[in-house]
């Protein structure tokens, strides 16, 4: 009988122990929240900012901020120290690598909706990610629903994870006593520091020979619907919707490689033409709208040593982007965009792709 009341006690201490620990674990993880599900940063507390598919939402919901970036990995290195400096805003970063239109639409509009004091928004528009239905979103992407949602009761995920306590509540504790500052929103996914990794051994490591098809074809109407209705349910949804605020899209330069393995070796240059058409098309029918686009800039384009593979641009290009949008160069509207376009094609159609890529045969 008193082996029965010892183990009795034993049990009811371990309970309460148990729960005492959850509960204090519970509060740690929301008193710091590194993913900034519960509120905004803690003064002094030296976050680490490296995943933005489980801190974005966080971000977009409960900083402070009245400018976003946004847009695929071609946002990430993006200084929002220079895009303040150049706009004169409060500018966070929530970029999505390989994210296609639906997941960089629905961040938007959440920043829209959780920041009525929202004023821009600056967005990458790859036409790599377009070709889609308008729901799809990239299968290879972690996707935490139970930090985008607004439901309580599945936060326990979020607060007894092991990984988020020691990973990031106990790492930025650490920090904060060595008094490592908190990293920034101009290092955020920036990969900048690979810069160095640039040039034709890197951009044509895995480009193809081949030979490109005598004809290049543009959309068909299957392809032209699914683009359209893409656009109008993930870009322009959100500039229709907030008149106030202004959106600066920006169609990224990929580099001439990217032109030749993806479009020309394969008979699609005019395609890509008529997606970039069609795409400025329907933007510039909004006025809060401002369309960029810098493939005119063949100098850039065609020089390999731009670019760490045949899509990624070298920090200084973004820096370069940033600044020529702010003076509103290389902007697109509705008395050039076509012009503009003609002439792109004539000059792509044109160029020596054996200049630059070993192997290619153009006819």
């Amino acid at each position: 009988m008193e082996d029965k009341k010892i183990w009795k006690k034993f049990l009811i201490k371990s309970l309460a122990v148990s729960i005492t620990l959850l509960i204090l674990v519970a509060a740690l993880v929301i008193y710091v929240d590194p993913m900034f599900h519960f509120h905004s940063p803690r003064t002094g507390v030296s976050y680490i900012l490296d995943n933005e598919r489980y801190q974005n939402n966080g971000i977009l919901k409960n900083y402070d901020y009245d400018a976003l970036v946004t847009g695929t990995s071609m946002s990430e290195n993006f200084k929002t120290t220079t895009v303040d400096r150049l706009f004169g805003t409060r500018s966070v970063k929530a970029a999505y690598a390989g994210g296609y239109f639906k997941e960089i639409g629905d961040a938007e509009k959440a920043a829209l909706q959780n920041n009525p004091d929202l004023k821009m928004v600056i967005r990458s528009v790859d036409m790599s990610f377009i070709m889609t239905e308008s729901d799809y979103i990239n299968p290879a992407a972690s996707y935490p629903h139970y930090l985008m949602d607004s439901d309580p009761f599945n936060d326990d995920i979020y607060v007894f994870n092991a990984d988020i306590l020691f990973e990031y509540v106990n790492a930025e504790l650490i920090r904060t006593a060595k008094k490592i500052p908190a990293d920034t929103f101009d290092d955020y996914m920036s990969f900048a520091e690979k810069d160095e990794n640039s040039g034709p051994g890197y951009v044509l490591l895995f480009v193809e020979d081949f030979e490109a098809p005598e004809e290049q074809k543009g959309l068909d109407e299957s392809e032209r619907e699914m683009l359209i209705s893409n656009i109008r349910a993930n870009l322009t949804a959100n500039p229709a919707a907030y008149p106030g605020t202004e959106f600066y899209y920006f169609i990224p330069p990929y580099s001439i490689a990217d032109w030749w393995q993806t479009y020309v070796s394969k008979g699609r240059l005019d395609a890509y033409i008529e997606t970039m058409t069609i795409v400025t098309e329907e933007l510039l029918k909004y006025d809060n709208v401002h369309v960029f686009c810098f493939y005119d800039d063949t100098d850039l384009v065609t020089d390999l040593y731009n670019y760490t593979d045949s899509c990624h641009y070298v920090s200084s290009v973004s820096d370069m982007i940033l600044e020529k949008m702010a003076a509103g160069e290389n902007e697109l509207t509705k008395d050039n965009y076509k012009k503009y376009y003609e002439d792109l094609r004539d000059f792509y159609y044109e160029f020596d792709y054996p200049s630059v890529i070993p192997g290619a045969v153009f006819k």
